[in-house]
């Protein structure tokens, strides 16, 4: 009995520890979600993780080639100082996912654990009713809805994620965008919102 009382507390320290690893992981979509008004009405987050190439891709804007200057020229994204191609290519190469080109990542779902905001509802994205098909929520209530990928992390010191949001009675998502977010005084603030209408 008294050896298992050590592997008790070991178990109970590392459950603890990875809690918390955890929450400071999604810290800046939980510090966004603190910024959106909810007053702690339920909201619905689909499922399924929206995939990081949405963010890295957006961050980085679409590529094209312009005739008249015979170069190619970056369209949307987000703009310089912020943006650094030789950083940008580092968070590509650190989250890019290879495995996957889905804008959302069946196999990667968020839980209840990963979120402070408790007042959670969550919905599966192939269940999501078509409105052009005039189908409805087998629900009555009215919730906001978001969807998020994880945060990926720029130069460092930038917290950066995926999202959109709708409702119940709309059914479609707005945009495609990013949140990019900075640290500031324990806290994860919002210093841009980027969006990628090439996505639409």
């Amino acid at each position: 009995m008294k050896k298992l009382v050590p592997i008790f507390f070991a178990l109970l320290l590392f459950s603890c520890s990875a809690t918390s690893v955890k929450e400071e992981k999604n810290a800046p979509i939980d510090d966004y979600l603190e910024t959106q008004d909810l007053n702690n009405e339920k909201i619905m987050i689909i499922r399924e993780k929206i995939n990081n190439n949405m963010a890295i891709n957006i961050f980085n804007g679409k590529i094209y080639f312009e005739p008249l200057t015979e170069k190619y020229e970056r369209f949307e994204g987000v703009q310089e100082p912020l943006y650094n191609k030789e950083l940008w290519e580092q968070m590509k190469s650190k989250y890019e996912n290879k495995s996957s080109t889905e804008d959302w990542v069946k196999e990667s779902r968020w839980t209840r654990k990963d979120f402070r905001y408790k007042n959670i509802f969550f919905f599966k994205k192939e269940k999501m009713p078509k409105p052009w098909k005039n189908e409805q929520f087998k629900f009555d209530g009215y919730y906001t809805i978001f969807t998020f990928s994880e945060p990926i992390y720029y130069d460092e010191k930038y917290a950066v994620f995926a999202t959109m949001r709708t409702t119940t009675n709309a059914k479609v998502f707005e945009g495609r965008r990013i949140i990019i977010m900075e640290k500031n005084n324990g806290k994860w603030v919002k210093v841009k919102e980027v969006g990628g209408s090439f996505y639409e």
